[in-house]
C-alpha cells in the first residue's frame, strides 16, 4: 500500500491539487485528512479513476465478474438492517436527546 500526499495524488491523477482537494473535502475522491494534511491511498485513487470505487450513496460495485443469473450487475448492499439508524432532520435529532435529557 502507497500512501500519497495531497501532491503526489495531484501528480498521480493529472489534476491540479487545489481541485483535488476539494473533491476529497467533498468525498467525491477517496482521501482522509490526517491532521493538517490530506493523505490518499494509490490503490483507492486508481480504483476510482477506473469506476470501481462506489459513487456516494451507491453499494459497492462487485468487479469480479458480478453478473447474476439474468446479467444484472451486483452490487454490495446491507439488507439485514433490525433498525433504522440516523435522522435526516436535525430538528428530529433534536427533539429526540431533548427528550432524553428530560428537557421541554
Amino acid at each position: 500500500m502507497q500512501i500519497l500526499d495531497l501532491t503526489e495524488a495531484a501528480n498521480f491523477l493529472l489534476m491540479n491539487a487545489e481541485v483535488l482537494r476539494r473533491k476529497a473535502y467533498q468525498g467525491d475522491v477517496p482521501g482522509r485528512k490526517a491532521g493538517k494534511k490530506w493523505v490518499f491511498i494509490k490503490e483507492h485513487l486508481a480504483d476510482w479513476v477506473s469506476g470501481r470505487y462506489p459513487d456516494r450513496g451507491q453499494g459497492l460495485r462487485v468487479i469480479d465478474g458480478g453478473l447474476t443469473a439474468n446479467g444484472v450487475k451486483e452490487t454490495c448492499q446491507f439488507t439485514n438492517a433490525k433498525t433504522l439508524g440516523g435522522y435526516k432532520s436535525p430538528r428530529l435529532t433534536a427533539s429526540e436527546y431533548n427528550t432524553l435529557l428530560g428537557l421541554k
